[in-house]
């Protein structure tokens, strides 16, 4: 089977970068990314493109924003001469010879975690399945991408042969994304593995996807079914945050035991058969993946009948939601309250997409972080050197205006408290005049910087007492007592 032409029906992260990297390394293939959202495509097509990602404007375009501004906001000339975004749906269905399927697949419902344990809304996914049958007159490879449970890729073969034409047949394979936002690009180009899931293991399908991966050692493409296709997307991001969950379930234990989690990750680190990735304690795990997909997990044990399986996957969620909860105890402890308004200190945030080099912050613990102090009584400062005023308010609606600031100065001057919850490398900055900054804020200068964005040392010259997850400091038993005397508190 030739593919000359890939429809790519989303033209969200996934759709596009996929899209974008698959055109960049074959040209003598066509790529059409559709989506029915006319403002997004209306991005792609412009000097602005809606996604922020190292690498990826590098790739998309062929000269910088700087020079375009400066020859009077002409269209920048496009690197890629065999890629185009569209809302002509049906067109490009019709046209293309593999379609890839990479809708989101939201959480079904609001989490509630005395609620009942929902799957994935696959509304998206039986909708484009629908308007595929609904159009296509001719043979069709169909790949879906998006985050699906167990079991999808039957399902969308049915409707598919139950819908189509009568001249239309498909096969349909899986294909999960396995992206980490802020090395998406890097990772489409050099993946470590690329997991292919056919039910039939059509020679002619798996290899004519096989064939836009081409520039990939052999042994890094995996062949496999569809249900452990479907399955090993979901187990990746589960075993990533049962990680996150496990060294920040330590963390606790240090702190109420004296140890330090920084000794206890590097010696558990060094073990081979453990590896020191994702071994820093701190906020729990944020973004619009981990989370969806444990609880999905979750839901697939329980309609398996495996509640055992769903209970262990449900302590990872609650752990990391206890973490969130207790670091937010933890500033709270340090801020002075004012008896006479029921109000509490002032805390600067750096920071509020779930994690640098992106734009997403959807599930970012800095929301509930920022809510939770809201709650407590407190003000907070809130800058992210990324961000628009609109995309922020977005989350926070009215409250924003007394929230934001320009800039990290401007977060800090007031504060009690400064936690840096992003690591962006602006917050690293050796010339941020951090010790300035500390005389402009009231005590007892706290700092909380868990992604270790910061040297300590030197920010305890200037006068910050830092706050470490996973360990006590000998200033914080000293320093609740006095402020119990002097606030009139009970020490915890």
């Amino acid at each position: 089977m030739s593919v000359k032409e890939v429809c790519f029906i989303g033209a969200g992260y996934v759709g596009a970068l996929t899209a974008i990297v698959l055109a960049s390394k074959n040209s003598d293939v066509k790529f059409t990314v559709v989506d029915k959202n006319k403002n997004v495509i209306s991005s792609w097509n412009s000097n602005h493109i809606p996604l922020f990602e190292p690498g990826l404007e590098e790739l998309y375009f062929d000269e910088s924003e700087q020079k375009v501004h400066a020859d009077g906001e002409r269209p920048r000339r496009r690197r890629l001469q065999n890629i185009a975004f569209c809302t002509a749906m049906d067109e490009c269905i019709m046209a293309a010879d593999m379609i890839f399927i990479c809708v989101d697949t939201p959480l079904h419902g609001s989490f509630n975690h005395d609620m009942e344990w929902k799957g994935l809304d696959l509304t998206n996914i039986m909708a484009v399945a629908e308007r595929i049958a609904a159009v296509s007159i001719r043979h069709q490879t169909v790949v879906l991408k998006s985050t699906v449970p167990c079991g999808m890729v039957g399902g969308v073969k049915q409707v598919l042969e139950n819908k189509a034409n009568t001249t239309a047949s498909f096969d349909v394979i899986s294909s999960p994304e396995f992206l980490a936002q802020g090395s998406a690009i890097r990772g489409l180009l050099f993946p470590n593995r690329v997991v292919i899931g056919d039910a039939t293991q059509s020679t002619k399908a798996v290899s004519a996807i096989k064939s836009l991966y081409k520039w990939m050692p052999a042994d890094r493409i995996i062949t496999v079914n569809t249900w452990s296709s479907e399955l090993s997307k979901i187990a990746s991001n589960a075993f990533i945050a049962q990680r996150i969950s496990s060294i920040n379930s330590l963390s606790a234990v240090c702190e109420s035991s004296g140890a330090n989690i920084h000794d206890i990750s590097r010696v558990v680190g060094t073990e081979p058969r453990v590896g020191p990735l994702s071994l820093r304690a701190g906020f729990g795990f944020g973004g619009s993946c981990l989370y969806k997909d444990v609880c999905c997990l979750v839901y697939l044990a329980q309609e398996l009948g495996l509640s055992e399986v769903a209970d262990y996957w449900k302590a990872v969620v609650r752990l990391n939601d206890w973490q969130n909860e207790r670091i937010l105890n933890r500033i709270v402890e340090f801020l002075p309250p004012h008896q006479e308004f029921n109000t509490r200190g002032q805390v600067a945030i750096l920071g509020l997409t779930f994690k640098k080099d992106t734009l997403d912050t959807r599930n970012s613990t800095t929301i509930g972080l920022v809510q939770g102090l809201r709650q407590s009584g407190a003000k907070v400062r809130l800058y992210d050197p990324r961000l628009r005023f609109d995309q922020i308010e977005c989350i926070f609606g009215s409250a924003t205006s007394e929230m934001v600031v320009a800039g990290i100065e401007d977060a800090c001057r007031g504060c009690h408290t400064l936690v840096i919850h992003t690591n962006w490398d602006e917050f690293a900055d050796c010339t941020i005049p951090w010790e300035r900054i500390s005389s402009s804020m009231m005590e007892p200068k706290v700092l909380l910087d868990p992604w270790g964005v910061t040297s300590h040392q030197p920010m305890e010259k200037y006068g910050f007492r830092i706050m470490d997850i996973g360990i006590r400091h000998e200033w914080e038993q000293q320093w609740l007592p006095l402020q119990s005397d002097s606030f009139g508190l009970v020490p915890p």
